[in-house]
Protein backbone atom coordinates (compact mmCIF):
# COMPACT_ATOMS: atom_id res chain seq x y z
CA UNK A 1 0.00 0.00 0.00
CA UNK A 2 2.77 2.09 0.55
CA UNK A 3 3.98 2.32 -2.86
CA UNK A 4 0.75 2.86 -4.42
CA UNK A 5 0.00 5.68 -2.05
CA UNK A 6 3.96 6.99 -3.11
CA UNK A 7 3.34 6.73 -6.91
CA UNK A 8 -0.41 8.20 -6.09
CA UNK A 9 1.67 11.48 -4.22
CA UNK A 10 4.36 11.43 -7.35
CA UNK A 11 1.46 11.49 -10.29
CA UNK A 12 0.27 14.01 -8.55
CA UNK A 13 2.84 16.03 -7.88
CA UNK A 14 4.08 15.75 -11.35
CA UNK A 15 0.27 17.34 -12.59
CA UNK A 16 0.76 19.86 -9.86
CA UNK A 17 3.85 21.12 -11.54
CA UNK A 18 2.91 21.08 -14.97
CA UNK A 19 -0.27 22.95 -14.39
CA UNK A 20 2.07 25.48 -12.43
CA UNK A 21 4.17 25.48 -15.38
CA UNK A 22 1.72 25.86 -17.92
CA UNK A 23 -0.56 28.61 -15.72
CA UNK A 24 2.90 30.79 -14.96
CA UNK A 25 3.88 30.57 -18.55
CA UNK A 26 0.25 31.63 -19.90
CA UNK A 27 0.09 34.57 -16.96
CA UNK A 28 3.23 35.80 -18.00
CA UNK A 29 2.51 35.80 -21.50
CA UNK A 30 -0.73 37.48 -21.51
CA UNK A 31 0.15 41.13 -19.53
CA UNK A 32 -2.22 43.89 -19.80
CA UNK A 33 0.49 45.61 -22.65
CA UNK A 34 0.60 42.54 -24.77
CA UNK A 35 -3.04 42.58 -24.58
CA UNK A 36 -3.01 46.20 -25.55
CA UNK A 37 -0.86 45.34 -28.43
CA UNK A 38 -2.91 42.36 -29.86
CA UNK A 39 -5.91 44.72 -29.15
CA UNK A 40 -4.19 47.46 -31.34
CA UNK A 41 -3.45 45.71 -33.99
CA UNK A 42 -6.60 44.26 -34.66
CA UNK A 43 -8.19 47.44 -34.84
CA UNK A 44 -5.41 48.60 -36.66
CA UNK A 45 -5.48 45.61 -39.43
CA UNK A 46 -9.39 46.14 -39.52
CA UNK A 47 -8.87 49.93 -40.92
CA UNK A 48 -6.44 48.97 -42.89
CA UNK A 49 -7.10 45.69 -44.74
CA UNK A 50 -9.86 43.57 -45.79
CA UNK A 51 -10.42 39.98 -44.94
CA UNK A 52 -9.00 39.49 -48.40
CA UNK A 53 -5.70 41.47 -47.70
CA UNK A 54 -7.00 44.20 -50.22
CA UNK A 55 -7.01 48.04 -48.72
CA UNK A 56 -10.39 49.17 -47.01
CA UNK A 57 -12.44 51.76 -47.75
CA UNK A 58 -11.07 53.71 -45.27
CA UNK A 59 -7.61 53.44 -46.41
CA UNK A 60 -8.99 54.27 -49.73
CA UNK A 61 -10.89 57.26 -48.34
CA UNK A 62 -7.47 58.61 -46.68
CA UNK A 63 -5.39 58.21 -50.21
CA UNK A 64 -8.44 60.03 -52.14
CA UNK A 65 -8.71 63.06 -49.79
CA UNK A 66 -4.73 63.26 -49.31
CA UNK A 67 -1.58 63.67 -51.20
CA UNK A 68 -0.28 60.80 -48.97
CA UNK A 69 1.58 57.91 -50.29
CA UNK A 70 0.14 54.43 -49.57
CA UNK A 71 3.06 53.93 -47.43
CA UNK A 72 2.54 57.37 -45.60
CA UNK A 73 -0.91 56.40 -44.92
CA UNK A 74 0.02 52.98 -43.50
CA UNK A 75 2.81 55.24 -41.16
CA UNK A 76 -0.48 57.57 -39.90
CA UNK A 77 -2.57 54.99 -39.25
CA UNK A 78 -0.10 53.30 -37.16
CA UNK A 79 -0.24 56.46 -34.98
CA UNK A 80 -1.87 55.89 -31.38
CA UNK A 81 -3.50 58.81 -32.06
CA UNK A 82 -4.89 58.78 -35.17
CA UNK A 83 -6.25 55.15 -34.41
CA UNK A 84 -8.31 57.30 -31.90
CA UNK A 85 -9.75 59.81 -34.62
CA UNK A 86 -10.47 57.05 -37.02
CA UNK A 87 -12.12 55.02 -34.16
CA UNK A 88 -14.21 58.22 -33.61
CA UNK A 89 -14.42 58.62 -37.18
CA UNK A 90 -15.70 54.97 -38.06
CA UNK A 91 -18.51 54.93 -35.05
CA UNK A 92 -20.24 58.06 -36.38
CA UNK A 93 -20.05 56.78 -40.00
CA UNK A 94 -21.58 53.78 -38.22
CA UNK A 95 -24.02 55.89 -35.98
CA UNK A 96 -25.38 58.05 -39.01
CA UNK A 97 -25.87 54.99 -41.21
CA UNK A 98 -27.83 53.12 -38.45
CA UNK A 99 -30.00 56.35 -37.64
CA UNK A 100 -29.79 58.46 -40.67
CA UNK A 101 -29.52 61.13 -37.84
CA UNK A 102 -27.55 64.19 -39.82
CA UNK A 103 -26.52 65.28 -36.29
CA UNK A 104 -24.23 62.16 -35.70
CA UNK A 105 -22.17 63.11 -38.63
CA UNK A 106 -18.87 65.42 -38.17
CA UNK A 107 -19.44 68.83 -38.88
CA UNK A 108 -17.40 71.49 -40.85
CA UNK A 109 -15.95 73.08 -37.87
CA UNK A 110 -15.03 69.40 -36.24
CA UNK A 111 -12.82 68.75 -39.54
CA UNK A 112 -10.97 71.72 -39.86
CA UNK A 113 -10.30 71.18 -36.20
CA UNK A 114 -8.80 68.42 -36.81
CA UNK A 115 -6.80 68.99 -39.94
CA UNK A 116 -5.62 72.46 -38.23
CA UNK A 117 -4.61 70.09 -34.84
CA UNK A 118 -3.36 67.80 -36.01
CA UNK A 119 -1.56 68.62 -39.45
CA UNK A 120 2.26 69.73 -38.07
CA UNK A 121 2.28 66.63 -35.99
CA UNK A 122 1.39 63.66 -38.65
CA UNK A 123 3.27 65.32 -41.34
CA UNK A 124 6.08 65.33 -38.88
CA UNK A 125 5.60 62.01 -37.09
CA UNK A 126 5.02 60.41 -40.39
CA UNK A 127 8.44 62.51 -42.05
CA UNK A 128 6.22 64.26 -44.94
CA UNK A 129 7.91 67.64 -45.72
CA UNK A 130 5.42 70.15 -45.10
CA UNK A 131 6.51 73.83 -45.86
CA UNK A 132 4.05 77.13 -44.01
CA UNK A 133 3.00 77.38 -47.19
CA UNK A 134 1.87 73.66 -47.74
CA UNK A 135 0.34 74.13 -44.34
CA UNK A 136 -1.53 77.00 -45.04
CA UNK A 137 -2.96 75.57 -48.74
CA UNK A 138 -3.93 72.33 -46.71
CA UNK A 139 -5.84 73.96 -44.42
CA UNK A 140 -7.71 76.32 -46.71
CA UNK A 141 -7.95 73.41 -48.96
CA UNK A 142 -9.82 71.81 -45.99
CA UNK A 143 -12.13 74.89 -45.55
CA UNK A 144 -12.94 75.49 -49.04
CA UNK A 145 -13.96 71.24 -49.39
CA UNK A 146 -15.50 70.71 -46.38
CA UNK A 147 -18.51 69.62 -47.81
CA UNK A 148 -16.96 67.21 -49.98
CA UNK A 149 -14.38 65.50 -47.51
CA UNK A 150 -17.78 65.04 -45.29
CA UNK A 151 -19.56 63.44 -48.29
CA UNK A 152 -16.76 61.36 -49.16
CA UNK A 153 -16.25 60.34 -45.36
CA UNK A 154 -19.93 58.98 -45.24
CA UNK A 155 -19.69 57.45 -48.31
CA UNK A 156 -17.45 55.24 -47.48
CA UNK A 157 -18.27 51.63 -46.98
CA UNK A 158 -17.80 50.63 -43.34
CA UNK A 159 -17.71 46.83 -43.10
CA UNK A 160 -19.38 45.96 -45.94
CA UNK A 161 -22.34 48.40 -44.53
CA UNK A 162 -24.92 49.28 -47.33
CA UNK A 163 -26.06 52.36 -46.87
CA UNK A 164 -29.63 52.00 -48.63
CA UNK A 165 -31.10 54.85 -47.06
CA UNK A 166 -28.97 57.55 -47.15
CA UNK A 167 -28.07 58.05 -50.57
Amino acid sequence: MSKFKNNLLTTICIILLITTIIYTSISNSITPKSLKTASKNLVQAGLIYNDDNTYTDIFNTILKLTSLTEQQVLDMMNLDYIEEILTDIVNSIYDYNLTGDETLKYTKEEIIKLVEDNIVKVTTDINYPLSNQDKIEAINYTKENTDYIIDTIYQTNIGDWKNDNND
